[in-house]
């Protein structure tokens, strides 16, 4: 297992804890490695290819899972 808290596709669940991706590890090192702008703007990107992976899930709760939390 990897120490880093990376999304694995298609389940998008963290390498490292096993918790859905970004995990709380995973968005404390996001929000200090990029700026606020950055950091909304990768996240809708990322949402965007989760949808892809996850299709069936409700748009909703993706928007609380990657972007909610980005403030």
């Amino acid at each position: 297992m990897t120490d880093q808290h990376v999304e694995e596709r298609p389940s998008w669940d963290c390498r490292a804890c096993g918790n859905p991706w970004p995990c709380p590890t995973a968005r404390a090192e996001l929000a200090t490695t990029l700026a606020p702008t950055a950091l909304r703007t990768n996240m809708w990107m990322r949402l965007e290819v989760a949808a892809l992976d996850m299709p069936g899930g409700p748009a909703a709760d993706l928007f609380e899972r990657f972007l909610r939390w980005t403030g």
